[in-house]
């Protein structure tokens, strides 16, 4: 199941501590997926700041930043960082749906 549909899924009010498991568990599993991915994108990062640190034009690392930023990688790690903020306060809300059932 994709993120988006289980974003959608745990909307549903009326689900049994067996979906709610299911759901916890799958959302648990696209978090380290994203969380890995996110460490991958972050070494790019670093890899790209150094490399235009050490240009011959040194511009500012604000600078180098934003140029980052404008990257597909840098997009991309920038989608990340919002899904998986998202995605820890669903699964925070999955636990508390939980609790509330034993």
């Amino acid at each position: 199941m994709k993120l988006t549909e289980l974003i959608l899924a745990v909307k549903e009010k009326n689900l049994n501590e067996a979906q709610l498991e299911n759901y916890r568990t799958e959302m648990s599993e696209i978090f380290a997926q994203m969380q890995m991915e996110m460490a991958d994108l972050e070494k790019d990062e670093a890899l790209f700041m150094e490399h235009n640190q050490n240009s011959v034009e040194k511009p500012s690392v604000a600078s180098t930043k934003i140029n980052w930023k404008a990257t597909e990688k840098g997009q991309r790690l920038i989608v990340l960082k919002r899904y998986c903020l998202a995605t820890k306060e669903l699964l925070n809300s999955l636990k508390s749906r939980l609790y509330s059932i034993y």
